[in-house]
């Protein structure tokens, strides 16, 4: 059975259990965070804040919001009994393409795992996930997309047919013997592809901290 859970487009680790006991372990571990890291690697539009390599935070907590037409998504909230989410962005490079918005490939470590946690932070900083078809650009791609009806524009838009989100690095504890576990799944060659394909401007070090 599943481990764990990542978001129907995003590739990399992804960890499965062969026996019951296992499995609740794992999802105690997860549930308690406890010897736990995981660290996903996104493809983002815009490149998000930092301060000359100063650790810059910005946290907010979130909740479930049915939207709709669009389907359950998270929304940013300060409201009473909102969960907590916090996530850690490294900056790694930046890119531009001739006149088109700078890019950016950000490692990301999650501090807890909420639905969305990574793509909505993201998104909240102005600097949403590459191919992101319900916090990007146009929300309504989201129900075209399931409906199959995506246009060429709409694709054209989106830049990339997925998310450009990769679980690209998980440590745990072993759920039986408790020795450490360090998983790593190399970037995938069509995000490697695209990120190639944008003309590198700058060096890593911008830092920030959502």
């Amino acid at each position: 059975s599943l481990g764990h859970r990542i978001d129907r487009e995003t590739s990399g680790v992804l960890l499965l259990a062969k026996s019951v006991a296992c499995d609740r372990a794992l999802k105690r571990q997860f549930e308690l965070r406890r010897d736990i890291e995981k660290m996903y690697i996104a493809l983002t539009w815009g490149v998000p804040p930092g301060g000359a390599g100063e650790p810059f935070r910005y946290v907010r907590s979130m909740e479930l919001d049915a939207d709709g037409l669009y389907g359950v998504k998270m929304k940013l909230s300060d409201a009473p009994g909102a969960l907590f989410a916090a996530t850690r962005f490294h900056v790694e490079q930046t890119s531009r393409q001739g006149s088109r918005q700078p890019y950016a490939r950000v490692g990301c470590t999650l501090e807890t795992g909420r639905q969305h946690q990574i793509r909505l932070h993201l998104a909240s900083l102005g600097c949403p996930i590459v191919g992101d078809k319900l916090y990007g650009p146009d929300q309504t791609l989201f129900a075209r997309c399931a409906d199959g009806e995506l246009t060429a524009d709409d694709l054209a838009l989106l830049e990339l047919p997925r998310h450009a989100l990769h679980a690209h690095r998980l440590s745990l504890a072993h759920p039986a013997t408790g020795k450490p576990i360090d998983i790593t799944s190399p970037f995938p060659a069509d995000l490697e592809t695209f990120w190639m394909s944008l003309k590198q401007l700058s060096e890593p070090g911008t830092y920030a901290k959502v």
